[in-house]
C-alpha cells in the first residue's frame, strides 16, 4: 500500500470519528425522537464507513459483501423508523 492512501485512510478514519463522536453526543441530548432517530443513524453509517476504511486498508474483498448487506440493513431501518415516527402517514 502506498504511503499517500495511507495517509488518506488515517485522515477518513479521524473525520468519520470525530463525526460518530458528534452525533452520539447528539443522540444523547436530542430534543426529540425525529433528532434523536436521525443522529442514530447516522452513528451507525459512521461505524458502517469506518469499517470499509478498515476492509480498504486490509483488502479484503469477502468483507465488502458484509459492508453492502450492513448498507442495506441500514436503509431499511431508516424506512422502517421513519414509518414509525409517521405513525404510518404519508
Amino acid at each position: 500500500m502506498s504511503p499517500l492512501l495511507t495517509v488518506l485512510l488515517a485522515i477518513g478514519t479521524v473525520i468519520v470519528a470525530a463525526s460518530m463522536l458528534m452525533a452520539a453526543a447528539r443522540v444523547l441530548r436530542g430534543p426529540d425522537d425525529a433528532t434523536r432517530a436521525v443522529m442514530a443513524d447516522l452513528t451507525y453509517f459512521c461505524a458502517l464507513a469506518l469499517f470499509v476504511l478498515f476492509v480498504i486498508r486490509v483488502g479484503s474483498t469477502v468483507a465488502m459483501d458484509v459492508v453492502m448487506l450492513g448498507s442495506l440493513i441500514g436503509v431499511l431501518a431508516t424506512v422502517a423508523l421513519s414509518r414509525l415516527l409517521s405513525r404510518g402517514r404519508r
